[in-house]
């Protein structure tokens, strides 16, 4: 356990240090990556890491420049389309980032989630020296940030990057990992069952090869947030409600691979986690979740 979150300790050196050296010309850093890879958890951490190399980054969410729903671009069964680029005010968030990289003041959106559109926030300027960080699905798409130079973004690719063979005939993909860690956190803070997080997977599955695999080898650093030791936590979590699908259930033989798999693992103590783990994000306890 404690080489697994010291390999994401050192990730996390090295890429300050990057940062670091070169914040001269660096003014924004994107975060992105496929669903349940720990962008919550990574962003705020690379956000204290930087302090501590006195760099004090202002974090800009991406929510706050969605269109209403009305706005938005219609999907194949012409529902909205709220991972579309286009549901995001792509000129705005433009404009904006430009200005607070030329050091204008910027009166923010806030998006009214009671009201369904945005209202007028503070307004900000970019202190010198810090850095605009973004997270978000669309981070690394040059269409959001096309008035800035490349040369002053630094884009960070996030995900889980290995595949566990229990032998010649069973392994699990990366894919898999990142879906029992979505339906864990699912129904641990939406009480979503895991059929209907397994419904929603494909839709997830294209919007990732979409909006987020073609940019990602414009990345300047890739950040690999797999855990060794993770599946002998998640499957505490993920197991009892894997079991409960039932056998003439449409998602029954997913769920059935999964459990065969998931009953290889010995489940450990899972207070022994660090306090800042990217682990957290998933089973509860972090102190980034909102």
């Amino acid at each position: 356990m404690n080489l697994c979150e010291t390999k994401h300790n050192n990730q996390l050196s090295d890429l300050g240090n990057q940062i670091a050296q070169n914040i001269e010309d660096i003014k924004l850093i994107a975060v992105a990556g496929p669903s349940s890879s720990g962008k919550t958890t990574f962003t705020n951490r690379l956000r204290i890491e930087l302090l501590a190399k006195g760099i004090e980054p202002m974090m800009i969410s991406m929510d706050n420049y969605y269109k209403p729903k009305t706005e938005a671009p219609k999907d194949s069964d012409g529902n909205p389309d709220l991972e579309h680029v286009e549901a995001l005010d792509v000129k705005k968030f433009n404009q904006d980032m430009a200005d607070l990289v030329m050091g204008k003041a910027v009166s923010m959106p806030i998006f009214d989630f009671k009201l369904g559109k945005r209202v007028l926030g503070p307004s900000i300027t970019l202190k010198k020296g810090s850095p605009i960080l973004i997270e978000g699905i669309h981070a690394l798409n040059d269409k959001l940030t096309d008035l800035i130079p490349n040369h002053q973004k630094f884009k960070i690719f996030i995900s889980p990057n290995t595949q566990v063979h229990i032998d010649d005939h069973n392994p699990l993909s990366l894919t898999d990992l990142r879906l029992i860690r979505r339906m864990v956190r699912d129904q641990k803070y939406r009480n979503t069952p895991v059929t209907q997080t397994l419904d929603m997977w494909s839709s997830v599955r294209r919007g990732e090869f979409r909006w987020i695999y073609p940019h990602q080898e414009t990345a300047n650093f890739i950040y690999n947030s797999e855990l060794t030791y993770e599946l002998l936590v998640l499957n505490k979590f993920a197991l009892p409600h894997l079991l409960q699908v039932p056998k003439d259930d449409k998602h029954y033989i997913t769920a059935n691979r999964l459990v065969k798999f998931l009953k290889y693992f010995k489940e450990i103590d899972s207070t022994l986690i660090p306090s800042n783990s990217i682990l957290l994000e998933f089973i509860g306890g972090s102190p980034f979740h909102d």
